[in-house]
C-alpha cells in the first residue's frame, strides 16, 4: 500500500506539479491553505492513516506554513507519536532567506527545505534521504 502525502499550497499549479511528481510513490491529497491542511492532518490521525510526507508552502493567506508546521509538531507530541512515525515535512517555498530557513528547522521542526521552482530530481533525492522512497 502506498504511503500518504499532503500537499499544502495556495498555488494550484504548484499542487499539480507536486502531485505529478509524487503520485508514483504516494496517495496525494491537496489542501489549498493552512486551515484545511490541519483538518486533513487531524482526520488522517483519527482514521489511523497519517501522512508520511507533507509538502508545505510558507506564504499562504491566513495561517502560514510555519504556523501549520508548529501545530502539526504540537499535535504529534500531544498524540505521543514516536519520532520515527512523525510526518516528514518538506517546506517548499520561494522564500530562501536564511532566517526563514533556520526558523523552519529550529523553531518549527521541518525535515527538509526546498526552494521553488520545484526541481523534480532534487525533490526525489530529498525523499530518498528522508527514507520515504
Amino acid at each position: 500500500m502506498k504511503k500518504r502525502c499532503l500537499i499544502v499550497d495556495d498555488e494550484i499549479t504548484t499542487c499539480f506539479i507536486l502531485k505529478v511528481i509524487l503520485e508514483e510513490h504516494f496517495v496525494c491529497d491537496i489542501a489549498p491553505n493552512g486551515e484545511k491542511a490541519l483538518c486533513c492532518f487531524d482526520k488522517g490521525h483519527l482514521e489511523g492513516s497519517h501522512y508520511s510526507l507533507i509538502c508545505l508552502d510558507i506564504n499562504m493567506p491566513g495561517m502560514d506554513g510555519l504556523m501549520v508546521l508548529k501545530h502539526i509538531r504540537d499535535a504529534e507530541a500531544a498524540l505521543a507519536v514516536p519520532p520515527d512515525l512523525e510526518s516528514k515535512v518538506i517546506i517548499i517555498s520561494a522564500d530562501s532567506t536564511s532566517t526563514t530557513v533556520l526558523n523552519s528547522f529550529f523553531d518549527c521542526g521541518a525535515s527538509a527545505y526546498s526552494t521553488k521552482p520545484i526541481d523534480r530530481e532534487k525533490l526525489l533525492n530529498e525523499l530518498a534521504i528522508q527514507g520515504l522512497i
